[in-house]
């Protein structure tokens, strides 16, 4: 793929790594140890690039204590630890790309929702099941959403979609769907997350 080991694919690794860190530290507790030092990522060099990371992973924290609030979103997740495999993860893709379309918005929720998926398994002391969802992710990253990162003029571009981003829907089933609103947290993050892209762009013109 033309886009692996590029700034985008770096980002991407990290904003993943991070999300999962964040759930897992989140969890943890005596005897359901998972080694942080599988998600030990690369050094990102760039400061801009860097900081764009961080934004990115407080705009999906923040999205993410609002999925939080959805008691089908948790109750797919109960579902899904129950499967207590790595295969947990193909039938989260398969609920959040279930047309198949990519969006900044889905790929957003994708990296919030493994990192729940991670730290959900780790509560049901299955920590070993962390480390196969991290390669899944990772791997389904590189193949199938980072070429259209890419194409789409890579994760800066991510901000203004996410900013101006209202309600996206994935369903398992036409009875049993899963709605995510996204409209009053984006509103909440789009000031911080414009600024960035504008300090960012300044800094790579001049």
């Amino acid at each position: 793929m033309a886009c692996e080991g590029s700034q985008d694919d770096q980002i991407g690794e990290a904003l993943l790594k991070g999300v999962i860190r964040h759930q897992l530290m989140e969890v943890e507790t005596e005897g359901n140890v998972t080694p942080l030092s599988i998600l030990e990522v690369r050094t990102i060099s760039n400061i801009q690039d860097q900081k764009l990371v961080e934004q990115l992973a407080e705009t999906i924290k923040v999205i993410g204590d609002k999925l939080d609030q959805d008691t089908e979103f948790n109750d797919m997740f109960d579902g899904l630890v129950k499967v207590s495999d790595k295969s947990s993860f193909w039938k989260l893709v398969e609920e959040v790309f279930k047309d198949g379309q990519i969006n900044w918005g889905r790929i957003v929720v994708l990296f919030y929702s493994v990192g729940k998926l991670a730290a959900k398994m780790v509560l049901a002391h299955l920590p070993r099941v962390v480390s196969d969802i991290l390669t899944l992710s990772l791997d389904y990253f590189r193949r199938h959403l980072l070429d259209w990162i890419c194409k789409m003029g890579g994760w800066i571009n991510s901000i203004p979609a996410l900013a101006r981003f209202s309600i996206e829907r994935f369903s398992g089933s036409s009875q049993n769907s899963c709605s995510l609103v996204f409209g009053a947290v984006l509103t909440f993050t789009s000031g911080a997350l414009l600024g960035a892209l504008i300090v960012w762009r300044l800094h790579k013109t001049s």
